[in-house]
């Protein structure tokens, strides 16, 4: 599929095929003040839609610079204009787009508190509780993978961060977590997860233990040759716990923080894998992968990795 920007720029080559001059603003201009009949069947000649060509394509020549350089990089045409509306509105300066790569343009698109789902990073405002989900991270999830009304269950809930951002969003919820820490999560095991939801959930979000966590408290049972592939049917228990309660095509998001420093007590225990047994576990269970997110804090100091998985035929069966 063309980028947008090679869609405008194939235009006004047509238009000046047919002895329209000057430059783009020019060119456009001219276009725009065509007769309907005259546009409808440019827009028919190009294989175009015609309200397209009218209200998105054309007004790219009326852009400024930073973005339509963007354009040209791959910035989604939506968004450009998104963009440009925040500009003409005062709550952006031109100042605000120089110098900013494709995500830092995104991020500027998100209101304050929140990310933008569409963006290829998710950047969020940092929050006090560094071992909880962060609420913007939640609601993006919520927002991308399910729809008022559909149910979002979280059997880790720990603060209950994705319970309250999906009932904030007028989804159905619930949380359950051996040590609950928040007043809508429940206590509750997820080995018992199946027989409480059967085919009904449009998401489930599960935060394993990360491997360090796991090998201090059960994982120096094995050989240090061993514990990845332990850990990784350890991931590959839950994911099968969480499969009964999707319903055909739901989301399964698999949350991750790795390490960033590996010290010689680390070697000596075998490997620290990072990312690999998450994506190894999704790969292995009967989900399909689907997407992968980085969300990264604002400061810098936090980052989270989740990965997307979709289920079959549904956990019913």
């Amino acid at each position: 599929m063309k980028r947008a920007w090679e869609v405008y720029a194939g235009v006004l080559q047509a238009a000046r095929a047919r002895g329209l001059e000057g430059g783009d603003e020019e060119v456009a201009k001219t276009l725009l003040a065509w007769p309907k009949e005259r546009f409808r069947a440019l827009a028919r000649e190009l294989g175009l839609k015609e309200k397209y060509l009218r209200h998105d394509l054309l007004p790219v020549a009326f852009l400024p610079e930073p973005l339509q350089r963007a354009l040209q990089e791959g910035l989604p045409l939506r968004q450009a204009h998104r963009l440009h509306r925040l500009l003409k509105r005062g709550r952006l300066s031109l100042e605000d787009l120089l110098g900013k790569d494709l995500e830092g343009l995104l991020a500027l698109l998100a209101p304050p508190g929140q990310v933008d789902p569409s963006a290829p990073v998710w950047f969020f405002p940092p929050e006090p509780w560094e071992e909880a989900l962060p609420m913007a991270v939640a609601q993006a999830l919520v927002l991308l993978y399910t729809k008022e009304g559909e149910l979002v269950v979280d059997p880790m809930a720990g603060r209950g961060t994705v319970v309250e951002a999906a009932c904030a969003l007028g989804r159905r919820a619930w949380g359950g977590d051996i040590a609950p820490r928040g007043p809508r999560v429940e206590r509750a095991d997820i080995r018992d997860l199946p027989k409480r939801f059967r085919g009904e959930a449009s998401l489930v979000v599960l935060h394993p233990p990360t491997f360090q966590t796991w090998l201090q408290e059960e994982g120096h049972r094995e050989e240090a040759e061993e514990r990845y592939g332990e850990y990784i049917r350890h991931i590959s228990s839950f994911l099968d716990l969480c499969r009964p309660a999707l319903a055909p095509g739901g989301k399964l998001v698999l949350v991750a923080r790795p390490r960033r420093v590996l010290a010689p007590r680390d070697l000596e225990a075998g490997q620290d894998f990072f990312l690999a047994p998450l994506e190894r576990a999704l790969a292995e269970a009967d989900f399909r992968p689907r997407r992968y997110h980085l969300a990264v804090s604002q400061d810098g100091r936090q980052d989270w990795h989740l990965f997307v998985g979709e289920s079959g035929e549904g956990g019913g069966r």
